[in-house]
Protein backbone atom coordinates (compact mmCIF):
# COMPACT_ATOMS: atom_id res chain seq x y z
CA UNK A 1 0.00 0.00 0.00
CA UNK A 2 0.95 3.62 -0.86
CA UNK A 3 -0.44 6.40 0.71
CA UNK A 4 0.03 10.00 -0.87
CA UNK A 5 -1.40 13.01 1.16
CA UNK A 6 -1.27 16.24 -1.53
CA UNK A 7 -2.68 19.79 -1.65
CA UNK A 8 -4.22 19.06 -4.70
CA UNK A 9 -5.09 17.17 -7.35
CA UNK A 10 -1.97 17.58 -9.66
CA UNK A 11 0.49 17.45 -6.90
CA UNK A 12 -1.67 14.49 -6.00
CA UNK A 13 -1.64 12.61 -9.47
CA UNK A 14 2.25 13.81 -9.89
CA UNK A 15 3.56 12.17 -6.82
CA UNK A 16 1.71 8.90 -7.37
CA UNK A 17 3.24 8.75 -10.79
CA UNK A 18 6.76 9.34 -9.29
CA UNK A 19 6.02 6.63 -7.25
CA UNK A 20 4.67 4.49 -10.26
CA UNK A 21 8.16 5.42 -12.27
CA UNK A 22 10.36 4.12 -9.17
CA UNK A 23 8.37 0.80 -9.72
CA UNK A 24 9.27 -0.23 -13.64
CA UNK A 25 10.29 -3.52 -12.21
CA UNK A 26 6.95 -4.34 -11.56
CA UNK A 27 5.62 -2.45 -15.02
CA UNK A 28 4.62 0.57 -13.58
CA UNK A 29 1.62 -0.92 -11.43
CA UNK A 30 1.13 -0.89 -7.81
CA UNK A 31 -1.56 -2.06 -5.74
CA UNK A 32 -3.97 -0.03 -3.30
CA UNK A 33 -2.83 3.60 -3.64
CA UNK A 34 -4.23 5.79 -2.00
CA UNK A 35 -4.03 9.36 -2.21
CA UNK A 36 -5.72 12.30 -0.21
CA UNK A 37 -6.18 15.67 -1.38
CA UNK A 38 -6.59 18.64 0.96
CA UNK A 39 -7.72 21.06 -1.52
CA UNK A 40 -9.40 19.35 -4.60
CA UNK A 41 -10.64 22.55 -6.20
CA UNK A 42 -7.84 24.47 -6.22
CA UNK A 43 -5.94 24.82 -9.70
CA UNK A 44 -2.79 27.20 -9.21
CA UNK A 45 -0.95 28.35 -11.94
CA UNK A 46 1.53 25.58 -12.14
CA UNK A 47 -0.95 22.84 -12.34
CA UNK A 48 -3.24 24.48 -15.18
CA UNK A 49 0.42 23.99 -16.81
CA UNK A 50 0.29 20.35 -16.01
CA UNK A 51 -3.21 19.74 -16.88
CA UNK A 52 -2.44 21.91 -20.67
CA UNK A 53 0.52 19.45 -21.17
CA UNK A 54 -1.50 16.55 -20.07
CA UNK A 55 -4.10 17.04 -22.05
CA UNK A 56 -1.68 18.26 -25.22
CA UNK A 57 0.70 14.68 -24.39
CA UNK A 58 -3.10 12.86 -24.91
CA UNK A 59 -5.18 14.57 -27.74
CA UNK A 60 -1.97 14.58 -29.87
CA UNK A 61 -1.52 10.90 -29.46
CA UNK A 62 -5.29 10.02 -29.82
CA UNK A 63 -6.02 9.71 -26.43
CA UNK A 64 -8.84 11.42 -24.98
CA UNK A 65 -8.87 15.39 -23.49
CA UNK A 66 -8.84 15.69 -20.34
CA UNK A 67 -12.39 17.21 -19.66
CA UNK A 68 -13.85 14.24 -21.70
CA UNK A 69 -12.77 12.36 -18.77
CA UNK A 70 -13.95 14.72 -16.39
CA UNK A 71 -17.51 15.26 -17.85
CA UNK A 72 -18.10 11.29 -17.68
CA UNK A 73 -17.76 12.06 -13.88
CA UNK A 74 -19.50 15.49 -13.50
CA UNK A 75 -20.47 18.03 -16.18
CA UNK A 76 -19.28 20.89 -13.67
CA UNK A 77 -19.58 23.76 -16.82
CA UNK A 78 -23.19 22.43 -17.21
CA UNK A 79 -23.84 23.03 -13.55
CA UNK A 80 -22.44 26.21 -13.77
CA UNK A 81 -24.50 27.99 -16.39
CA UNK A 82 -28.04 25.72 -15.51
CA UNK A 83 -27.45 24.76 -11.60
CA UNK A 84 -28.99 22.35 -10.34
CA UNK A 85 -32.30 22.23 -11.93
CA UNK A 86 -31.47 22.11 -15.40
CA UNK A 87 -28.19 20.04 -15.17
CA UNK A 88 -29.62 16.43 -15.28
CA UNK A 89 -31.79 16.58 -18.10
CA UNK A 90 -29.60 18.82 -20.03
CA UNK A 91 -26.89 15.95 -19.74
CA UNK A 92 -28.64 13.21 -20.41
CA UNK A 93 -30.44 15.00 -23.45
CA UNK A 94 -27.86 17.15 -24.88
CA UNK A 95 -24.45 15.30 -23.92
CA UNK A 96 -24.66 12.41 -23.05
CA UNK A 97 -26.21 10.76 -25.96
CA UNK A 98 -23.28 11.19 -27.89
CA UNK A 99 -20.46 10.27 -25.24
CA UNK A 100 -22.23 7.01 -25.03
CA UNK A 101 -21.71 6.79 -28.85
CA UNK A 102 -17.55 6.29 -27.90
CA UNK A 103 -16.44 2.70 -27.29
CA UNK A 104 -15.07 3.55 -24.37
CA UNK A 105 -18.16 4.50 -22.64
CA UNK A 106 -20.61 2.18 -24.66
CA UNK A 107 -21.57 0.73 -20.78
CA UNK A 108 -22.91 4.40 -20.02
CA UNK A 109 -21.22 7.17 -17.76
CA UNK A 110 -20.76 7.65 -14.30
CA UNK A 111 -22.48 10.94 -14.33
CA UNK A 112 -25.88 9.14 -16.06
CA UNK A 113 -25.84 6.56 -13.47
CA UNK A 114 -25.54 9.20 -10.91
CA UNK A 115 -28.57 11.50 -12.42
CA UNK A 116 -30.98 8.88 -13.32
CA UNK A 117 -31.71 5.17 -13.44
CA UNK A 118 -34.34 3.01 -13.92
CA UNK A 119 -35.41 0.55 -10.77
CA UNK A 120 -36.33 -2.58 -10.88
CA UNK A 121 -40.46 -1.65 -10.69
CA UNK A 122 -39.86 0.73 -13.98
CA UNK A 123 -39.58 3.78 -11.68
CA UNK A 124 -37.06 6.66 -12.82
CA UNK A 125 -34.84 7.18 -9.83
CA UNK A 126 -32.38 10.22 -9.38
CA UNK A 127 -29.93 8.70 -7.23
CA UNK A 128 -27.89 11.76 -6.50
CA UNK A 129 -30.92 14.08 -6.02
CA UNK A 130 -31.66 11.71 -3.49
CA UNK A 131 -28.17 11.73 -1.93
CA UNK A 132 -28.35 15.69 -1.63
CA UNK A 133 -31.69 15.61 -0.37
CA UNK A 134 -30.87 13.08 2.35
CA UNK A 135 -27.79 15.38 3.19
CA UNK A 136 -30.34 17.91 3.45
CA UNK A 137 -32.65 16.45 5.82
CA UNK A 138 -29.51 15.13 8.62
CA UNK A 139 -28.16 18.56 8.51
CA UNK A 140 -31.50 20.10 9.81
CA UNK A 141 -31.17 17.60 12.82
CA UNK A 142 -29.18 18.84 15.84
CA UNK A 143 -26.56 15.90 15.57
CA UNK A 144 -26.52 14.28 11.95
CA UNK A 145 -25.41 10.97 10.91
CA UNK A 146 -22.14 11.54 9.61
CA UNK A 147 -21.41 8.11 7.22
CA UNK A 148 -24.55 6.95 5.68
CA UNK A 149 -24.47 8.42 2.48
CA UNK A 150 -22.69 5.87 0.17
CA UNK A 151 -23.17 5.68 -3.31
CA UNK A 152 -22.20 2.38 -4.51
CA UNK A 153 -22.88 -1.13 -4.98
CA UNK A 154 -25.30 -2.21 -1.93
CA UNK A 155 -28.33 -1.78 -3.44
CA UNK A 156 -28.56 -0.71 -7.44
CA UNK A 157 -31.65 0.28 -7.13
CA UNK A 158 -31.69 2.27 -4.08
CA UNK A 159 -27.96 3.60 -4.13
CA UNK A 160 -25.91 5.22 -6.50
CA UNK A 161 -25.38 2.35 -8.99
CA UNK A 162 -21.37 3.31 -10.08
CA UNK A 163 -21.08 -0.48 -10.94
CA UNK A 164 -24.35 -2.04 -11.47
CA UNK A 165 -23.52 -5.72 -10.61
CA UNK A 166 -26.57 -6.59 -13.00
CA UNK A 167 -25.07 -4.58 -15.80
CA UNK A 168 -21.76 -5.23 -15.61
CA UNK A 169 -20.95 -8.28 -13.44
CA UNK A 170 -20.09 -10.37 -17.29
CA UNK A 171 -17.76 -7.37 -18.74
CA UNK A 172 -14.31 -8.81 -19.37
CA UNK A 173 -13.05 -5.53 -20.10
CA UNK A 174 -14.53 -1.92 -20.60
CA UNK A 175 -16.77 -1.33 -17.90
CA UNK A 176 -16.57 1.11 -15.36
CA UNK A 177 -13.08 1.34 -12.93
CA UNK A 178 -14.82 3.39 -10.53
CA UNK A 179 -17.09 1.27 -8.20
CA UNK A 180 -17.94 2.90 -5.00
CA UNK A 181 -18.25 6.56 -4.14
CA UNK A 182 -18.79 7.35 -0.15
CA UNK A 183 -19.54 10.60 0.89
CA UNK A 184 -18.60 11.41 4.84
CA UNK A 185 -20.07 14.56 6.58
CA UNK A 186 -16.60 15.80 9.13
CA UNK A 187 -16.90 17.20 12.71
CA UNK A 188 -16.95 20.74 11.45
CA UNK A 189 -19.89 20.31 8.75
CA UNK A 190 -16.98 19.80 5.63
CA UNK A 191 -18.13 17.28 2.55
CA UNK A 192 -15.43 14.73 2.40
CA UNK A 193 -15.61 12.53 -0.79
CA UNK A 194 -14.03 8.61 -1.26
CA UNK A 195 -13.41 7.19 -4.36
CA UNK A 196 -12.53 3.44 -4.93
CA UNK A 197 -11.37 2.13 -8.16
CA UNK A 198 -10.66 -1.30 -8.76
CA UNK A 199 -8.58 -0.89 -11.79
CA UNK A 200 -6.68 3.14 -12.60
CA UNK A 201 -4.76 4.34 -15.53
CA UNK A 202 -2.72 7.23 -14.60
CA UNK A 203 -1.97 8.30 -17.64
CA UNK A 204 -5.06 8.33 -19.71
CA UNK A 205 -7.81 8.70 -16.74
CA UNK A 206 -6.41 9.59 -13.63
CA UNK A 207 -6.19 12.90 -13.33
CA UNK A 208 -9.29 13.86 -15.20
CA UNK A 209 -10.98 11.11 -13.10
CA UNK A 210 -9.40 13.62 -10.02
CA UNK A 211 -10.92 16.45 -11.07
CA UNK A 212 -14.33 15.28 -12.00
CA UNK A 213 -14.84 13.63 -8.39
CA UNK A 214 -13.79 17.31 -7.04
CA UNK A 215 -16.62 18.94 -9.03
CA UNK A 216 -19.14 16.12 -8.11
CA UNK A 217 -17.76 16.84 -4.49
CA UNK A 218 -18.23 20.82 -5.08
CA UNK A 219 -21.64 20.07 -6.45
CA UNK A 220 -22.88 17.88 -3.20
CA UNK A 221 -20.67 20.95 -0.84
CA UNK A 222 -22.95 23.89 -2.85
CA UNK A 223 -26.20 22.10 -2.80
CA UNK A 224 -26.01 21.79 1.16
CA UNK A 225 -24.69 25.01 1.90
CA UNK A 226 -21.15 23.15 3.36
CA UNK A 227 -17.57 23.68 2.35
CA UNK A 228 -15.44 21.19 0.54
CA UNK A 229 -13.45 18.84 2.27
CA UNK A 230 -11.15 16.61 1.66
CA UNK A 231 -10.84 14.12 -1.84
CA UNK A 232 -9.69 10.76 -1.21
CA UNK A 233 -9.38 8.55 -3.58
CA UNK A 234 -8.25 4.95 -3.57
CA UNK A 235 -7.32 2.94 -6.55
CA UNK A 236 -6.79 -0.96 -5.89
CA UNK A 237 -4.68 -1.14 -8.35
CA UNK A 238 -3.27 1.91 -9.90
CA UNK A 239 -0.98 2.15 -13.55
CA UNK A 240 1.14 3.97 -15.81
CA UNK A 241 -0.49 1.89 -18.88
CA UNK A 242 1.25 1.83 -22.05
CA UNK A 243 -0.15 2.07 -25.45
CA UNK A 244 1.41 0.85 -28.34
CA UNK A 245 0.43 2.52 -31.70
CA UNK A 246 -0.25 6.23 -28.71
CA UNK A 247 2.77 6.45 -26.37
CA UNK A 248 5.32 3.92 -24.89
CA UNK A 249 7.53 3.84 -21.78
CA UNK A 250 9.82 6.46 -23.20
CA UNK A 251 6.89 9.30 -24.02
CA UNK A 252 5.82 8.19 -20.13
CA UNK A 253 9.09 8.54 -18.56
CA UNK A 254 9.70 12.19 -20.62
CA UNK A 255 5.15 13.02 -19.92
CA UNK A 256 6.51 13.34 -16.40
CA UNK A 257 9.76 14.51 -16.46
CA UNK A 258 7.97 17.51 -17.79
CA UNK A 259 4.77 17.82 -15.73
CA UNK A 260 7.47 17.95 -12.84
CA UNK A 261 9.10 21.04 -15.04
CA UNK A 262 6.27 23.00 -15.36
CA UNK A 263 4.88 23.14 -11.81
CA UNK A 264 8.36 23.88 -10.38
CA UNK A 265 7.67 27.48 -10.04
CA UNK A 266 4.38 26.74 -8.05
CA UNK A 267 6.01 23.82 -5.96
CA UNK A 268 8.64 26.68 -5.16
Amino acid sequence: MKAIEAQTCVEAWLRACDYLLSRDQEDWRAYNVVLEVAKPLALPEGDRAVVSLLDTFLTTRGGLPINSVVNTIFPALLYQRHGATGLAGRYLTEIYPAVKRHPDWQWGTYAQRLFQRIDHTGSDVKPLETLVNKLRSQLALNGPQRAVYELGTVDPFMDIPIYDPASDRNRPIGGPCLTHLSVKLTTDRRVMLTGFYRSHFYVQRALGNLLGLAHLQNFIAKETGLEIGPLVCHSSMAQLELQSRKWGKADVAGLIEQARAVRQPAAA
